[in-house]
């Protein structure tokens, strides 16, 4: 699996790493959660949230970012890990961490950003932290990047002991299934901890972009049956050839190879049409 095969499939499927993909999806008008017990459903680029709850704006070691955008809904154990994780920051005497987009009121796809983040399991933290006056939430806009201006390195003026600190606390927590960061900070991860202070990390899965902020991503909930759980990322720190393909250089295109047809999104799981629907 080439980098440069990831990169052409994310492009081409309305991923992160092209310019920002809009789709027509009534899941993005609806301003309000589906009534009901809390319920994830599906899986996190294909599904939708029954019951969902908010996350308050701002709280012990956690501040919410563009509250506009109404994406700060989750699962009642993304509420709660958020939480959770905030106090561990101010316990450790750390300062509050930047929430960006969790999931809409009843879940589904995105107009904009994202393809997955759709049945309240996923939160984007920013790398940088706060605080912000709560103007300034809701006016942020292009965090500063942990790499060089080449996109080439990380850049250890900007990724340093804070950002580890985060990384470390956040996957610590056992309800985690994985945390995408971008390639580079995977790599200088691997490069700079000691074989024996790496063991955790195998939660960190490198991906493109991801430069600015962490993904953060729950195992399904265990009152939620109809939650899809992604396969268990593999043993050991990821250190290996997982992690080298992301720097092999692509083969060179084919072109006699035939345009391929535009991605469409996958329907749905049928609970969704109810909450998507429901009153």
């Amino acid at each position: 699996m080439l980098r440069g095969l990831l990169l052409a499939t994310l492009l081409l499927a309305g991923g992160s790493a092209a310019a920002e993909t809009r789709y027509d999806t009534p899941w993005a008008k609806i301003s309000a959660p589906a009534p009901g017990t809390v319920q994830a459903i599906g899986g996190p680029a294909r599904g939708c949230i029954l019951g969902a709850h908010s996350l308050a704006p701002d709280g012990t070691g956690f501040e919410v970012l563009r509250r506009w955008r109404n994406r700060f809904w989750g699962h009642t154990e993304l509420i709660d890990y958020l939480t959770r994780l905030g106090k561990k920051l101010i316990a450790a005497g750390m300062k509050p961490m930047l929430i960006g987009d969790m999931s809409q009121p009843r879940g589904g796809p995105m107009a904009t950003g994202h393809r997955s983040h759709q049945i309240g399991i996923d939160a984007d933290i920013m790398f940088t932290p706060g605080p912000l006056s709560p103007q300034a939430r809701e006016t942020f806009e292009d965090p500063p990047s942990m790499l060089t201006a080449d996109g080439g390195a990380v850049d250890p003026a900007r990724f340093g002991r804070t950002q580890l600190a985060m990384l470390k606390l956040a996957a610590a927590d056992p309800q985690v299934a994985r945390i995408f960061v971008n390639f580079h900070i995977k790599k200088y991860l691997c490069g700079t901890l000691a074989p024996g202070e790496r063991a955790w990390i195998g939660k960190l899965r490198p991906w493109l972009g991801h430069d600015e902020h962490f993904h953060v991503r729950l195992r399904c909930p265990t009152d939620s049956p109809k939650c899809e759980e992604q396969d268990p990322v593999p043993t050991g720190d990821g250190c290996d050839d997982t992690l080298a393909a992301w720097f092999r250089p692509a083969p060179p295109p084919d072109p006699n190879a035939p345009k391929p047809a535009p991605a469409k999104p996958k329907p749905l799981p049928a609970a969704c049409t109810t909450v998507l629907s429901a009153r």
